[in-house]
């Protein structure tokens, strides 16, 4: 897995199509959010690797302890669909 700082890098698009098909990548931002690129084959390699992310898994476990809850049905009135 290799980052890849967007605020340093140069890259299209295209080049980073490129990199990602050799290896996984994380995209940062200069805000610091983190993106993955990733080949589809290599779905299965990023799912063992969250799950091996103690920060992933501990924001997992913090929002399945959530008790607030909204219905579908006053989602969509929320939304105004």
């Amino acid at each position: 897995m290799k980052t890849v700082d967007l605020a340093q890098a140069n890259l299209t698009v295209a080049e980073l199509i490129e990199l990602a098909e050799q290896d996984t990548l994380i995209l940062k931002k200069p805000d610091g959010t983190e993106f993955v690129l990733s080949l589809v084959d290599d779905l299965a390699a990023e799912v063992d690797a969250l799950r091996q992310n103690e920060e992933f898994i501990a924001f997992l476990s913090w929002r399945s302890g959530s008790t607030r809850r909204v219905s579908l049905a006053d989602a969509r009135k929320r939304l105004g669909i």
